[in-house]
């Protein structure tokens, strides 16, 4: 009978929690984390608070605590956002990935179709998607020292990542995608732990959340990406630019990728988008290796032999030509066995839109773990 009293409380509580609060409908739990989450609101300074518990906002499942409203058609949305609990000890299960950011999504079902740009407790912020219900999530990391407010775009089926420039602007990112979220859709302010045995609290300032000005379109540029094959479920937006990105070669170690910007020599740490520097005149990158396959032109565009010649990577196209800037295009890799690629093994990387150029002639690294690529916003 008290186990049933206790089970009834919570019942209560959890309902009580829920409403409207500052700007949103209401706000409640996504799946099942394991104690009830929280938001307050402070009309005098605008400022919420959310508490969230949950395992993870990941794979095909979301635990987490959302304050959300409805809305139709293109957004912009944009936060300052500050961790108010403390770090967890290094090595904890939430230390490096406990989050909270702006969260949209298609439905409130755990395994819904979603976007959401997070700031993370590894110093990166990350724009995480869902193209499909039950689907795997996928993301994009983009390491930044300046964590201190974030925005999310939708304009169609296109969403955009923008985080604060060395002018205290916001910028985008880079590493856009496509993503169908059909009709209305909710969208707010989520937080969880990375641990369904912690809590975390988040505060947000200064929410706006509204239709696209008129006239707003698509932010022109290119980004510098690159995924490791082991772990395709992610990718870092390493250089977001307005000019012309070219890569052209890797340090012998892998570590560093070579690039040109403009007029502009630079080098980054391939999995670090906040260590970019000017190359030195001295530093010679490592050409790529000269081995190539015999008929590949089966298996798409640019396709591209991994160094231990034990992958090829290569695009495809809506149409056998080479893509245009307002061309979808997926970036595959398929195993090489005897020398043939075999291409009903391929493995499907990321989904691109646009630029022909989208994987260079030093597109892999030389350990054959990393594939560098430009996309187009």
């Amino acid at each position: 009978m008290k186990t049933f009293g206790c089970a009834l409380a919570a019942l209560f509580s959890t309902a009580a929690l829920a409403g409207p609060i500052g700007q949103f409908t209401d706000h409640r739990d996504i799946g099942q984390p394991a104690s009830p989450g929280t938001v307050s609101y402070d009309p005098g300074t605008g400022t919420y608070q959310i508490t969230g518990l949950g395992r993870n906002m990941w794979a095909d499942h979301d635990d987490f605590h959302y304050a959300w409203k409805r809305m139709s058609g293109d957004v912009i949305a944009d936060t300052q956002l500050d961790f108010v609990t403390p770090p967890p000890a290094p090595g904890a299960t939430g230390y490096l990935h406990r989050k909270g950011g702006i969260v949209l999504r298609q439905d409130l079902d755990p395994d819904s179709a979603y976007v959401d740009v997070l700031r993370m407790g590894n110093q990166q912020m990350s724009l995480q998607y869902r193209e499909v219900k039950g689907g795997p999530t996928r993301l994009i990391w983009v390491n930044t020292p300046r964590q201190g407010a974030v925005r999310l775009v939708k304009i169609g089926d296109y969403a955009y990542l923008s985080t604060i420039g060395a002018d205290g602007k916001l910028h985008p990112a880079g590493g856009s995608f496509k993503l169908r979220i059909v009709g209305p859709y909710y969208i707010g302010l989520g937080v969880c732990p990375h641990d369904d045995k912690a809590a975390e609290t988040m505060a947000f300032h200064d929410v706006h959340i509204g239709a696209v000005p008129h006239g707003m379109g698509k932010p022109a540029g290119q980004t510098l990406q690159t995924i490791n094959i082991g772990t395709i479920a992610e990718q870092t937006a390493l250089y977001h630019n307005s000019a012309p990105i070219a890569a052209t070669g890797w340090s012998p170690d892998s570590h560093w990728l070579y690039f040109r910007s403009g007029d502009t020599a630079r080098r980054a740490v391939a999995w670090d988008s906040g260590t970019v520097d000017a190359a030195g005149s001295s530093e010679r990158p490592a050409p790529p290796k000269g081995r190539q396959l015999e008929n590949v032109a089966k298996l798409g565009l640019s396709p591209r032999l991994s160094p231990d010649g034990k992958w090829i990577a290569y695009l495809t196209g809506g149409a056998p030509r080479a893509p245009s800037v307002d061309q979808d295009v997926v970036l595959h890799i398929a195993p090489v066995v005897d020398g043939k690629p075999v291409a009903d093994k391929a493995t499907t990387l990321v989904k691109l839109w646009g630029n022909a150029s989208s994987l260079p002639q030093s597109a892999w690294s030389p350990d054959s773990k990393t594939l560098a690529f430009v996309s187009h916003d």
